[in-house]
């Protein structure tokens, strides 16, 4: 099994954390140590990189969301790992502040947990991954998800990824029930290139984890395309996807 990171409730409200904000998240300086402060002033002496976890929480609408979600509300375990790769991508740093702000557990990548507890595990990746634009980082963390079919000997999925985009896409749409228990997709063709993905009650934020999945999914199928958001509230919605031959 994975050893992964869970929820950190202790993140609501004004903390600070230390980080670099200038020129884009962390790139500059994933080496320099990082320290977690209880409120909004520097680290160290002389030190002004500060997380506002408040202002990243408030810039996902992350209380919004999770009072929305069920409690019932699960998602797949890989879902976990996925951000948790993100993370140590970035290097040891990034991985040890992530884990005081979301404290590691132990998940199985095909078990099913809590929707909240990733919700909040994601947020906290984003303020690690890019503070100043977390919803960024949630496009990012969620583009190498077509990686990730391997784990559960998606033999079909894996035989179309590279030679039938709307193939695997009705794969993902058949197969919902395999990554969440709530909520639900509906895949619309509307012409040989060219698909609208619904989402229904959708406890995932679809205008940049879904959207920079699907454009993940577009590469892995080596095509050039775009994918177009259109949300009718936080939680439904739809992404038009377009598609041409490299």
């Amino acid at each position: 099994h994975e050893g992964d990171h869970a929820v950190a409730r202790g993140c609501h409200g004004s903390h600070g954390v230390s980080a670099d904000e200038s020129g884009g998240p962390c790139d500059q300086d994933a080496h320099r140590p990082w320290r977690v402060s209880s409120d909004l002033v520097p680290a160290q002496h002389n030190d002004d990189r500060t997380i506002d976890l408040g202002k990243v929480r408030s810039a996902l609408a992350l209380d919004e969301r999770l009072s929305a979600t069920p409690a019932r509300s699960q998602v797949r375990g890989f879902l976990f790992k996925m951000t948790a790769d993100a993370i140590e991508r970035r290097g040891a740093a990034a991985v040890a502040l992530h884990r005081r702000l979301s404290p590691p557990r132990s998940r199985w990548f095909f078990l099913m947990y809590s929707a909240r507890d990733y919700l909040e595990d994601l947020a906290a990746a984003a303020a690690v991954l890019a503070p100043g634009d977390p919803a960024s980082a949630l496009h990012r963390i969620w583009g190498p998800t077509t990686a990730y079919a391997p784990l559960f000997d998606a033999r079909r999925f894996l035989g179309l990824v590279g030679t039938d985009v709307m193939g695997v896409v009705r794969w993902l749409e058949g197969h919902r029930h395999f990554f969440a228990n709530y909520g639900r997709w509906r895949m619309e063709p509307r012409g040989d290139r060219y698909f609208v993905m619904h989402y229904f009650e959708e406890c995932i934020w679809i205008d940049s984890a879904h959207r920079g999945g699907m454009e993940g999914l577009l590469e892995a199928c080596g095509v050039v395309g775009s994918v177009e958001v259109d949300l009718d509230s936080p939680y439904n919605g739809r992404l038009h996807v377009r598609w041409q031959p490299r």
